[in-house]
């Protein structure tokens, strides 16, 4: 990172370290809460509640940081359910894989100097207009999933589905109530990616060839993004759907590969449909709630 300026490469390290120290402490306090109130489901369907709400409303007032420990409440007290071991080993994956992708950013920064790097604050920061509204309409739509999952499902449809739940309800936290369509179109472009990835691997199934392809998607996408503006929430969308369908569909489990392939893009499609859907009815619904009532003698 030599070619960064000294103050960024300080801010950048200082990001780098306080994201790992974050993801740490989200699992602790994400594992603590599961285990302690593991024998008694309705208060850990309402401490759960409270805390993803929370986060889903530093989320809309611009609160970056809040996505990591969003991530944690979904996923951790869903395995704590299912298996205490599961939970345990989400834990250490989320941990070793946020130190290992941080350092992949430094080497890449180390390879690839960026020269003009913006100043702290003049990065702008995304907020909802209306950020009670957009977190209760968020944490009603996850909710609902988790209620469901704390019953039935699999660790491999919770993954699936909660996953791009939680990567959708991020976007739309900050995206405004019009961007449903933006955020479907995402889904799509990234499931029609993964479908040409997964058909171009199959053809020559070999680890380099693995890399290139998703390399370069994630180029394309990753750019998109990097410019920022209106449509950088759809490609974001558009980047999770892709990982997640495109790594599931290379996962060596004991079924036919197309037809799991397949079922996974499904899962995916109906998870984003329903997740926008009714992340878009609670915010109207919301939003009309808060609105005055016009009371008829004042027009007199």
């Amino acid at each position: 990172m030599s070619g960064l300026p000294l103050h960024a490469r300080f801010w950048t390290r200082r990001l780098a370290v306080g994201a790992t120290l974050l993801m740490a402490a989200g699992c602790a306090i994400s594992l603590f809460v599961s285990l302690f109130f593991a024998d008694r489901p309705l208060s850990l369907i309402l401490i759960v509640s409270l805390m993803i709400f929370l986060e889903f409303l530093a989320l809309a007032r611009g609160k970056a940081a809040a996505g990591i420990f969003l991530m944690t409440t979904s996923f951790i007290p869903l395995m704590a359910v299912s298996s205490v071991d599961l939970a345990y080993a989400l834990v250490h994956d989320l941990i070793v894989g946020s130190v290992l992708a941080l350092l992949l950013i430094f080497l890449v920064l180390a390879l690839f100097p960026q020269q003009n790097e913006p100043e702290r604050d003049s990065v702008p920061v995304a907020r909802e207009n209306a950020p009670v509204t957009a977190a209760l309409a968020n944490t009603g739509v996850l909710m609902s999933l988790f209620v469901y999952f704390m019953g039935a499902g699999t660790p491999t449809s919770i993954i699936v589905i909660m996953v791009t739940a939680v990567t959708i309800l991020q976007q739309s936290a900050i995206a405004g109530p019009g961007a449903a369509a933006g955020l479907v179109a995402g889904n799509i472009v990234g499931g029609f990616a993964a479908t040409v990835a997964y058909l171009l691997i199959s053809l020559m199934p070999s680890p380099a060839f693995v890399l290139l392809v998703v390399l370069f998607c994630g180029l394309l996408f990753g750019a998109r993004i990097a410019e920022g503006g209106k449509y950088a929430p759809v490609y974001a969308v558009g980047t999770a759907t892709f990982l997640v369908v495109l790594g599931l569909g290379l996962s060596p489990l004991p079924q036919d590969s197309g037809e799991f392939f397949l079922s996974r893009v499904s899962t995916v499609i109906i998870a984003s449909l329903y997740t926008i859907g009714i992340a878009s009815v609670l915010r109207g619904f919301f939003a009309e709630s808060d609105r005055p009532k016009l009371n008829p003698q004042e027009g007199i």
